[in-house]
């Protein structure tokens, strides 16, 4: 989000969703920053996955056939912990 929010451009179309302004960006940006600090007080204070999630307000996804792919929180969780 970076790279595009240095684009200057007023309006982003992205692969998926609707259009996107440069404040739409700048403002997703600011919360996933905030986000990621979030988990990362919380991995220094020792905290498992589990009360990470419950601390950020997350709920576990409806049950539902298929592969899932890990939610931002489990990713960054894992990348500060170094598991995989």
């Amino acid at each position: 989000m970076k790279r595009l929010a240095a684009l200057n451009a007023d309006t982003y179309v992205p692969g998926q969703g609707d259009l996107q302004t440069k404040a739409g960006i700048q403002t997703r940006l600011a919360n996933v920053e905030a986000r990621r600090e979030k988990i990362k007080q919380l991995v220094a204070q020792g905290k498992p996955l589990d009360e990470v999630q419950q601390a950020l307000g997350e709920t576990d996804p409806p049950a539902g056939n298929g592969p899932r792919c890990p939610s931002f929180t489990v990713g960054v969780y894992n990348e500060l912990t170094k598991r995989s």
